[in-house]
């Protein structure tokens, strides 16, 4: 590997330059990289003892003042940061004329350079990434900071398998005063940009994350970004006025649900968009879910609910109708809402007995009734026992062999590792009457990841 300016990453030259902008304390060992804010070293610790990233402002930066106190600002906000998906920040500021930052060191490779050597990924491990950077994501916005430039560069996975987002915080320094215009840099890459970016919006909020991360999914399962152009210009245009390529055009076995997930977080207009990364991870839950197994996948068996939605018939009811009432079912259970309304639809035999079956699936009687009166369905009584059969309550054998603190257990290992659509699994399950180990195997058929898998049934036989 060579410098933009030919030096190796290793030249005693360079190194000797870059280690007069530190503290004693860090040794530079190699040059990581060099990108538009300046260069990534890699560095020893020699009090701590331990490797270290380093990255240093570039000249044009650190010498103008007020850029220098907004990247430390930022920093400062960065560093207050502690989530294990989130590269952590240890020491920041400024020596002369340079400005640095400290953060750990991940040994490993960005999800881009990855997708380079091995090519893209399957829709259920590019799901599961990205709901890894929505959780890190969603962590900083809970404290006001806004990535900015995300994308699959700035994704990465150690030689451990773990995931780290990198630069959270720091994007935002570079545009802040809207003064800045350097494509790539000060407004986000153009490949994953916002359009409320490119249109230099004085006001950018967490929605943009969601686009950006958005526009990295598609890239990752289909190994194309989604707007290409002749220029960065061009690129930019394309976000702000052309429609979403179709994912399948590049990857036919790409499921419907995914590709909502990312047409919605995709959507031009930031009020279309998921409004938050809750609930684009409940999404992507929903998705990893009812996904149909790749071929190098174990699959769902004829019982889960995604096998019965892909082999049953089409449904009887208008599809208005079918979209109001998952609409109103929605405000209530959340994205499984489509899952389950897609399913029921199929087997009732009138809308009374689809309106009932859908209202077993909600907790609370207050949330049952205000369910059934939005959808015009007269509420007369207790609606505690309105279900399809016996899927809505734990009675049955499985009650009497599995106390409901189990079971609750059960259901929140279940969600660790496929989201919100476990409570409607385990309640289904739960019914069909079994012990505790048939009932978690059932269960685990509904994981797709192995590991994920794997982890699931031994915390279920810990509980026997």
């Amino acid at each position: 590997m060579t410098e933009p300016d030919g030096s190796s990453p290793f030249d005693p030259t360079v190194i000797n330059e870059n280690q007069n902008c530190l503290p004693d304390r860090y040794e530079i060992l190699s040059i990581l990289g060099t990108g538009g804010m300046g260069r990534v070293l890699h560095a020893r610790d020699k009090v701590l003892g331990r490797e270290v990233a380093v990255k240093l402002l570039i000249d044009r930066y650190a010498r103008d003042e007020n850029f220098a106190k907004r990247f430390l600002n930022e920093a400062r906000a960065a560093a207050s940061l502690n989530h294990p998906n989130i590269v952590q920040i240890y020491e920041f500021g400024s020596t002369g004329s340079c400005a640095y930052l400290v953060m750990e060191y991940v040994d490993g490779h960005s999800l881009k350079d990855l997708m380079t050597e091995s090519g893209r990924y399957s829709e259920g491990r590019a799901v599961e990434l990205a709901g890894c950077a929505a959780e890190a994501l969603g962590a900083a916005h809970a404290r006001g900071i806004v990535h900015r430039d995300v994308k699959p560069d700035n994704m990465m996975l150690s030689t451990g398998g773990e995931f780290k987002l990198v630069d959270l915080g720091l994007a935002k320094c570079l545009d802040s005063d809207g003064s800045k215009t350097e494509t790539g840099h000060c407004m986000g890459t153009p490949h994953y940009i916002s359009p409320e970016q490119v249109l230099g919006a004085k006001v950018i909020d967490l929605r943009t994350d969601i686009y950006s991360l958005g526009a990295s999914l598609y890239c990752l399962a289909t190994g194309s970004v989604p707007y290409a152009g002749s220029s960065s210009a061009h690129i930019m245009s394309r976000h702000l006025n052309d429609p979403l390529p179709d994912p399948r055009d590049l990857a036919p076995e790409l499921s419907d649900g995914f590709c909502q997930v990312v047409r919605k977080a995709m959507a031009k207009d930031p009020v279309q968009r998921h409004q938050d990364t809750e609930e684009l991870r409940e999404a992507l839950s929903v998705v990893r879910a009812a996904a149909r197994p790749a071929p190098d996948q174990v699959g769902l068996d004829s019982t889960s609910a995604a096998a019965t939605m892909l082999k049953a018939s089409p449904s009887s009811f208008e599809v208005t109708d079918l979209h109001a009432i998952e609409h109103a079912l929605a405000r209530t259970i959340g994205p499984v809402a489509r899952v389950l309304v897609d399913r029921e639809s199929r087997h009732a035999t009138s809308r009374t007995d689809l309106l009932r079956a859908l209202a077993g699936q909600v907790v609370e009687e207050g949330d049952r009734r205000r369910f059934l009166r939005e959808c015009g369905h007269e509420v007369d009584g207790d609606t505690s026992r309105l279900g399809s059969g016996s899927q809505t309550s734990f009675s049955g054998p499985v009650a009497a062999a599995l106390d409901p603190e189990v079971l609750s257990t059960v259901t929140r290992h279940l969600a660790d590792r496929i989201g919100p659509v476990a409570r409607v699994l385990v309640k289904r399950e739960a019914a069909a009457g079994s012990g505790l180990t048939e009932l978690a195997g059932r269960l685990a058929e509904q994981i797709p990841d192995p590991a994920a898998r794997h982890g699931f049934l031994e915390a279920i036989a810990r509980l026997g």
